[in-house]
C-alpha cells in the first residue's frame, strides 16, 4: 500500500497556521484582552509592557531570557479597551480612553513598577508618543482655557513630572481633524488625521509654538504613520477594511508622491507600522506581525510574517508591536491571547493539517510542505510519524524543484489507524524547527481508513443531551434547523448544521427577531450535558465534534467564552477539553484522543457552555453578539482493553471462552484482530492447543 504525503511547511507554533521567516520564542495569556506594547532594556535585562482591559492596566514582563518570560508586576487601573505605552529614562508612560490621565510609572527598580505621577491634564488620551525627552498626547477630548487641543506636548526633564509646555491645533476648526497617531523625529511632528485622512508634518523645534509645515489628503483612513531615517520617505497606514501601507516621497514638502502601496488580505486593517533600517514592521490585526523590505520604497517586498491566531474580523488578533530591543526580539501584544515574544529569522515550517484517508479517498495520504531559512540553507526536512503514539518512524521529504516545496511517498502497512505526525527541519546553521510546538505531545492526527464508532450524536434525535444550570436570559441552547442571521457581512449564525444528511443541530437562541442581537446569548451562560457513557472497556478513544463560536462582533467583541468539558465521575469533577474566546464563523472540526484529558470509565459525561461575559467599563451597553452551535459529536475506538483470554469480549473468564477458543485451535472458524490478541495467551503468535491448555487453568483459577 502506497500513501504520498507532500506537506507545506513555513514554521508555525502554538496552533499558528502560517508564519514565513519568523519564529515564536514564546508566549503568555491572560484572563482579558491585550492592547499597546513596549519594551526597553535596563541594566542588562530586556522587559515587555502590555496594556490590558480589565482592572489591571498593564503588565510587565522580563524577557531577558526570550524563552521563559515571567512577570514582575502589574499597574491597576480602570477599566479601558484601548491603552498606548511609551518609555523613556527609566519611567513607563500609560495612556488610555478611560478618565485616568497618564500614568508615570517609575520602574528604576524594573522588578517594582510603581506608579509616581498621574498627568490629569489630559484625563483621556488615544495615543501617546516620546521622542529625546518630549511626550506628545493625542485623542484627548479634554480642554485648557476652553479650547481643545489635537496635541499636548509634555517635557520629560524630570520623568517623574512631566510638565506641559506646548500645544497644537488642526487648522481644520470643523472639528473632523482627529488626530489619531503620530511620530516625532529630528523636531518634526508627523501627525494623522484618521476622518480627514490628513498627513500633517509640523515644525515642532519651538515646542511652545509648533508650526504646521504641510498637509496633505489621501483616499483612505490615516491611522499610523512611520518616517525613514534619512527623512526621505514616510509611510503611512490606513485602520479600515482594506487598508494599505502606502509609501510617500516626501523629499519636496509641496508635492508628496506616493511610490508603493501593500495590502493583505483586502477584508483586514493595518494598525501600527515602525521603520528599522530599510525595514518596515507592521501590526496587521487579523493577519499578524508583517515584516517588509523597503530598501527600494518604489517597490515593497514583504520578507517575514506571523499570524497570530486563525480568528477573522476587522478589530482582532495583533495590536502592537515593539521592535527597538537590543536583542533584536520582537514583542507583539494580540487582542485575544495576549504577548509574543518573535524572532525574525531563523528556520521556520508551515504546514496544514490533512484530511482523513478513507477507503474513496485512499490508500494514498497526500500532504505537502514548505519550509524556509532566511539567512541559511535548509539541511533536512523529515516527517515523523506514529501508528500507535509510542513507536516513531521518521522518512526524509524532497524537494520538488521548487523554491521551498517538500514531498515524500510512503506506504502504512496498517489501515484503520490514528496517525499521529509532525514535521521537522533543519538548516546548515544548527537551526531546528517543527510544524507545531510540543510536537511530541501535540502532534497532528488524521484517521487512516476508519475506526469503530462507540458513539455518534449527529443531533437528528435528542440522543440525551440535556439543558443545565443555564443563566442567560437570552440564547438558550436548543436543538433546530439553525436559523442564520448575518452582521455586518459576517455569518453570525449557520442557516444549517454540519452533517452532510442531516438538518438539526444544537444552536443558541433560534428565534428570528427585529435585530441579529434579538436571541443571542446575554448575561450568563447556557449549557448542555451528555448523557452517562460507559468507556471502562477502551483503551483509547478519539472525541470529535464540530463547533460554531460567534464572538468577534458587537459592542465588547472577543471577551466571551465557549467551553467543553469532561468528567469520568458521572459530573462531580470536570476536566477542560476546550475554552477558547476565538471566533469561528463556520463550522470547526475538533479532535482530541480523549484518555489524554482523562481515564476512561464507565461515568464519562460531557458538557458544552457558552457565555456572555460582562464587566464593568465595556464600551456602549457593554454586550458582544455571541452565537454558537454544535453538532456530529461522535467517540471513534482507538484501542480496546484486551483481557488475556476473554475472546468474546464480555469481561468474564468462563467456558464460553474456551469453547471459541478450541474451534480457532481446530480451524472451525478463524479469530478477529482482537481475537487473537486475547486467544493468544503463551503469545507466541498462533491459537493452538497450548493455549486451549492455558485458558482452562484461568478458568479453573
Amino acid at each position: 500500500m502506497i500513501i504520498t504525503i507532500t506537506l507545506f511547511i513555513t514554521f508555525f507554533t502554538l496552533f499558528i497556521p502560517d508564519a514565513l521567516n519568523m519564529q515564536l520564542l514564546s508566549q503568555v495569556s491572560f484572563d482579558v484582552e491585550s492592547s499597546d506594547i513596549t519594551g526597553f532594556e535596563q541594566d542588562g535585562r530586556e522587559f515587555a509592557v502590555i496594556g490590558l482591559t480589565g482592572n489591571d492596566c498593564a503588565a510587565f514582563f522580563d524577557i531577558t531570557d526570550p524563552v521563559n518570560p515571567f512577570e514582575v508586576g502589574r499597574i491597576s487601573g480602570e477599566p479601558s479597551i484601548w491603552r498606548d505605552i511609551k518609555y523613556w529614562n527609566n519611567h513607563v508612560y500609560i495612556g488610555s480612553e478611560s478618565a485616568e490621565g497618564v500614568k508615570v510609572v517609575d520602574v528604576s527598580n524594573p522588578d517594582n513598577p510603581t506608579v509616581v505621577k498621574i498627568i490629569e491634564d489630559v484625563l483621556d488620551s488615544h495615543n501617546i508618543h516620546i521622542y529625546e525627552g518630549f511626550l506628545y498626547v493625542v485623542g484627548s477630548d479634554e480642554y485648557i482655557v476652553d479650547e481643545q487641543h489635537d496635541i499636548w506636548i509634555y517635557d520629560l526633564y524630570i520623568p517623574s513630572d512631566p510638565q506641559l509646555v506646548g500645544t497644537w491645533n488642526s487648522p481644520n476648526i470643523t472639528g473632523t481633524d482627529y488626530i489619531h497617531d503620530l511620530q516625532v523625529y529630528n523636531d518634526k511632528i508627523y501627525a494623522m488625521a484618521i476622518f480627514s485622512s490628513t498627513v500633517y508634518i509640523i515644525d515642532a523645534s519651538d515646542k511652545t509654538s509648533p508650526q504646521t509645515l504641510t498637509s496633505w489628503q489621501y483616499p483612505g483612513m490615516a491611522h499610523d504613520c512611520a518616517v525613514s531615517e534619512d527623512e526621505r520617505y514616510l509611510v503611512t497606514a490606513d485602520e479600515m477594511e482594506g487598508g494599505y501601507i502606502r509609501i510617500w516621497d516626501i523629499q519636496d514638502y509641496s508635492n508628496p508622491i506616493e511610490l508603493d502601496s501593500f495590502i493583505t488580505n483586502p477584508n483586514n486593517s493595518v494598525h501600527n507600522v515602525y521603520i528599522k533600517g530599510n525595514k518596515l514592521f507592521a501590526s496587521w490585526y487579523a493577519d499578524g506581525t508583517r515584516v517588509f523590505d523597503i530598501s527600494n520604497p518604489q517597490d515593497i517586498q514583504e520578507i517575514a510574517y506571523y499570524d497570530m491566531t486563525d480568528v477573522e474580523g476587522l478589530y482582532v488578533s495583533n495590536w502592537g508591536i515593539y521592535v527597538y530591543l537590543p536583542s533584536g526580539n520582537i514583542i507583539a501584544s494580540d487582542i485575544e491571547t495576549g504577548l509574543y515574544v518573535l524572532q525574525l529569522g531563523g528556520l521556520t515550517v508551515q504546514h496544514q493539517n490533512i484530511e482523513d484517508v478513507d477507503d474513496e479517498t485512499g490508500p494514498y495520504a497526500y500532504f505537502s510542505a514548505s519550509v524556509s531559512s532566511l539567512l541559511a540553507e535548509i539541511e533536512d526536512v523529515n516527517l515523523n510519524y506514529s501508528l500507535d503514539g509510542i513507536n516513531w518512524n521518521q522518512v526524509p521529504m524532497y524537494n520538488n524543484g521548487s523554491d521551498s516545496n517538500y514531498s515524500v511517498t510512503m506506504t502504512f502497512d496498517d489501515y484503520n489507524k490514528l496517525v499521529r505526525y509532525y514535521i521537522s527541519a533543519s538548516d546548515d546553521e544548527g537551526n531546528y524547527a517543527y510544524s507545531s510546538i510540543e510536537p511530541l505531545e501535540n502532534p497532528y492526527l488524521f484517521i487512516y481508513g476508519d475506526l469503530e464508532y462507540e458513539v455518534f450524536h449527529d443531533f437528528e434525535s435528542n440522543h440525551g443531551w440535556t439543558l443545565i444550570d443555564n443563566t442567560a436570559s437570552a440564547g438558550i441552547w436548543e436543538r433546530a434547523i439553525p436559523n442564520g442571521t448575518i452582521y455586518q457581512g459576517v455569518q453570525v449564525q449557520p442557516d444549517q448544521d454540519n452533517s452532510i444528511d442531516g438538518n438539526y443541530c444544537y444552536v443558541t437562541g433560534n428565534l428570528v427577531g427585529d435585530s441579529v442581537g434579538f436571541d443571542d446569548v446575554d448575561n450568563g451562560a447556557t449549557t448542555i450535558i451528555s448523557p452517562n457513557f460507559e468507556l471502562s472497556n477502551y483503551e483509547s478513544l478519539f472525541l470529535t465534534y464540530h463547533k460554531w463560536f460567534s464572538n468577534n462582533l458587537g459592542d465588547n467583541p472577543s471577551t466571551d467564552k465557549f467551553t467543553v468539558e469532561v468528567s469520568n465521575d458521572g459530573g462531580l469533577n470536570w476536566q477542560i477539553v476546550e475554552s477558547t474566546n476565538l471566533s469561528n464563523n463556520n463550522w470547526k472540526q475538533q479532535r482530541f484522543i480523549l484518555d489524554n484529558i482523562i481515564d476512561l470509565t464507565d461515568e464519562v459525561r460531557f458538557k458544552v457552555s457558552v457565555e456572555d461575559i460582562f464587566y464593568e467599563g465595556n464600551t456602549s451597553t457593554g454586550g458582544s453578539l455571541v452565537e454558537a452551535a454544535f453538532d456530529d459529536f461522535y467517540l471513534q475506538i482507538i484501542s480496546k482493553l484486551l483481557n488475556i483470554g476473554d475472546v468474546n469480549s464480555d469481561n468474564l473468564l468462563n467456558v464460553l471462552d474456551v469453547v471459541i477458543l478450541v474451534n480457532f485451535a481446530l480451524n472451525l472458524s478463524f479469530p478477529s484482530d482482537d481475537q487473537l490478541v486475547t486467544g493468544d495467551i503463551n503469545d507466541d503468535n498462533e491459537i493452538n492447543v497450548l493455549d486451549v491448555v492455558l485458558l482452562v487453568n484461568l478458568v479453573l483459577d
